[in-house]
C-alpha cells in the first residue's frame, strides 16, 4: 500500500475517532425544579394513606386476620420475598404467604415499604423484616 494513502487513512480514522469520543450529545436540559416538583407530587400522593391506616387495612384482610388470630401472643414479622409476594412469619415457626397480585399482598407491601422508609417497626431479630404489633 502506498505510504501516503496509508498515512492519510490513519489520519482520517484518528479524526473521526476524536470527533466521536469528544462530541457531547445535545440533550435538552430541563430545570431541576420541575423534577423536584414532580418528585414531591409523587411522594405526597404515595403518602396520602397513613401507616396506621395501611396497617389497619392489612390486618383486617380475612387471611391475615385468621393467621393473626391463630398466632395471638406470638411475635409476627412481615418480609418481602424475592418473587414479589409477602410473607408473615410467626415466632412459633408458622408462616403465611400472601401471593403477588392479591389485595392483601399489595397492602402489605405498601405498609412494609413505608415502615422501611420511615425506619419504624423494624425487627431487631430479623434482617429486612417489619415487626407487626397487634
Amino acid at each position: 500500500m502506498n505510504p501516503v494513502v496509508a498515512s492519510s487513512l490513519i489520519s482520517m480514522g484518528s479524526n473521526l475517532l476524536n470527533r466521536v469520543i469528544t462530541s457531547s450529545p445535545n440533550l435538552s436540559s430541563t430545570s431541576s425544579k420541575s423534577f423536584y416538583k414532580e418528585l414531591m407530587q409523587v411522594s405526597t400522593a404515595e403518602k396520602s394513606i397513613s401507616r396506621g391506616e395501611l396497617k389497619k387495612e392489612f390486618i383486617t384482610s380475612p387471611a391475615v386476620k385468621s393467621f393473626i388470630d391463630k398466632n395471638s401472643g406470638d411475635t409476627l414479622y412481615l418480609e418481602e420475598r424475592a418473587d414479589g409476594s409477602m410473607k408473615i412469619l410467626s415466632s412459633n415457626g408458622q408462616s403465611l404467604v400472601l401471593s403477588q397480585g392479591s389485595v392483601a399482598c399489595a397492602t402489605a407491601k405498601k405498609f412494609f415499604e413505608l415502615c422501611l422508609q420511615d425506619q419504624v417497626h423494624l425487627s431487631t431479630n430479623r434482617a429486612n423484616a417489619v415487626e407487626i404489633k397487634v
